[in-house]
């Protein structure tokens, strides 16, 4: 599949790679460049490949209240909502973002690999609406983004996860970069020509740069951080579970505990840190490198893990089995890159 935006891809003579069923752009200039574009100044994005779900009905918000980790009692009309979805065994199904358009109707982004299995699975519950082909979906990051994107919007009021409604437009304040910015769900017709203006004030950018920039931002990849086996605590998501609320999967959840827990990793030496790498305490295996890259930003290879809760510390030296060679590393908080 390709999204509306090829033909302008094309003509920025973009590098494209195939992801969850997707011809995307990977890269037009440099991924270095492009990450560092979106650090110092602003990148732009299609995402139009993510899927995009309305739901709607008085009972929908108690049924999204049961199928989710995270509060949504507590999401106000306006307001976006970072969020899990459980099976029954307390493992993930889906990363995804709420957003409460009214006390009745909420439309949900998810994953593009994950689309059809959710819409599969809500349809159990509620009557969900496949709505992805009425949006193109565009992201635009980094520091100039507000500037940038308010000769088009009136959106320098839009807080931090809220969003705002122009005609069938939404436009919020979120992201997967770690830097400010905001994505924009509007109808193909118009979002071709915005597009087209965007690419003129901020640098395209591809799924390259921002693989990168969300490790540097310490986000989760579905298949990477989260799966059907990963529990959102084991993929250090306390923050989003509400643990006083019923939901399913709580109790499995609960029940298998914590062994390995994701944090951070940087090389001390020269290498590129990848999935599936084994993680050394002298000769003990401790754990594994579930996304890893080389930081621009940083200048030095960076990596989510997921290690034994008890040498999950601040500063521990540990090595990386990189091929048939032991590359010295520091485990370490993230994210690694914070906004200014």
């Amino acid at each position: 599949m390709e999204t509306p935006l090829k033909d302008i891809h094309k003509k920025l003579k973009a590098r494209f790679t195939d992801f969850a069923g997707w011809k995307m752009p990977l890269q037009y200039s440099s991924i270095v460049e492009e990450v560092k574009a979106v650090r110092s100044k602003a990148g732009i994005f299609d995402i139009s490949h993510m899927g995009r779900i309305l739901l709607e009905g008085k009972s929908v918000k108690g049924k999204l209240q049961f199928l989710t980790t995270n509060n949504i009692e507590k999401l106000s009309v306006g307001k976006v909502q970072y969020n899990l979805f459980t099976n029954e065994k307390g493992g993930v199904k889906d990363d995804i973002t709420v957003y409460k358009l009214t006390e009745d109707k909420f439309f949900l982004c998810v994953n593009a690999a994950n689309k059809e299995k959710i819409i599969k699975w809500l349809s159990e519950f509620v009557s969900p609406k496949d709505v992805s082909e009425d949006y193109l979906q565009i992201a635009i990051q980094g520091p100039e983004s507000e500037n940038i994107l308010n000769n088009f919007f009136n959106i320098s009021d839009i807080r931090y996860y809220g969003f705002k409604t122009f005609g069938d437009t939404i436009v919020s304040r979120t992201g997967y970069t770690g830097e400010d910015g905001f994505e924009v769900y509007i109808n193909p017709e118009e979002g071709i020509e915005l597009f087209e203006e965007l690419v003129r004030l901020a640098v395209p950018c591809g799924l390259g740069a921002r693989d990168i920039l969300r490790i540097e931002a310490g986000f989760p990849l579905y298949g990477n951080e989260l799966s059907e086996s990963i529990t959102p605590f084991e993929a250090n998501l306390d923050r989003f579970v509400d643990t006083n609320k019923d939901f399913l999967g709580k109790e499995e959840m609960l029940k298998k505990g914590v062994k390995k827990k994701l944090f951070g990793l940087e090389l001390q030496d020269k290498g590129i840190p990848r999935k599936g790498y084994k993680i050394f305490k002298g000769d003990k295996e401790i754990g594994y490198i579930s996304s890893g890259t080389f930081s621009p930003t940083l200048n030095k290879g960076i990596a989510l893990c997921f290690v034994q809760l008890e040498e999950r510390m601040e500063g521990n030296e540990v090595e990386v089995a990189i091929r048939d060679k032991r590359v010295k590393a520091l485990l370490r908080k993230y994210p690694f890159v914070r906004r200014k």
